[in-house]
């Protein structure tokens, strides 16, 4: 469990859009987002213990589709992060992630696939010798889960009045939306 709380709790996709969102929207309007993560990690995660392991063997074409399909939506993500602007905080059309997109974002994010592929293979090792693993494991997730990202939206909260100056907030987005794209290279390594 300590390989999947450092994996979910060190910077990725999901913690960097937590972290602008947390930034931009605060941390209120960001739960929906952080909430989202949560429940899409354990569903990614019991998947990845239960099935997802057996399916990706038996279908390697279906890797495929996930890398395309992650690639595609952190492009668009980043893209859309980098172009923020500063004005006088979110526009009027400018949302926070949706609860059910950032759910979904976890089945199409490579490093939330890594970490449910690393924790699969662990549990399921072990859990052939300790038949309560599997179910303490499914328990443990959504506190290692939400222990590992709420922080970074409070964290973003926290830097929010430092970038109230345009060349900070360019900076940041800049920054925050470069290395949210860039992560669609680990889909292809």
């Amino acid at each position: 469990m300590a390989v999947a709380y450092t994996m979910w709790a060190t910077p990725g996709p999901n913690n960097l859009m937590l972290a602008y969102s947390g930034a931009r929207f605060g941390v209120r309007r960001t739960l929906p987002h952080i909430l989202g993560v949560l429940t899409g990690t354990v569903l990614l995660n019991s998947a990845g213990i239960v099935v997802l392991a057996p399916i990706i063997e038996r279908w390697p074409a279906a890797l495929l589709m996930v890398k395309v399909v992650g690639t595609v939506w952190l492009l668009r993500i980043g893209v859309r992060m980098a172009r923020s602007t500063i004005a006088d905080g979110p526009r009027d059309e400018e949302q926070p992630m949706s609860f059910a997109s950032a759910a979904l974002f976890q089945f199409a994010n490579p490093k939330a696939i890594t970490a449910a592929s690393a924790l699969a293979s662990l549990v399921l090792a072990a859990a052939s010798e300790d038949r309560w693993l599997l179910p303490a494991a499914l328990l443990l997730i959504p506190a290692l889960c939400i222990l590992a990202n709420g922080p970074w939206a409070v964290a973003g909260h926290a830097i929010r009045r430092s970038l109230t100056v345009p060349w900070r907030w360019r900076l940041f987005t800049w920054g925050t939306g470069g290395l949210t794209a860039g992560c669609a290279i680990f889909l292809w390594i």
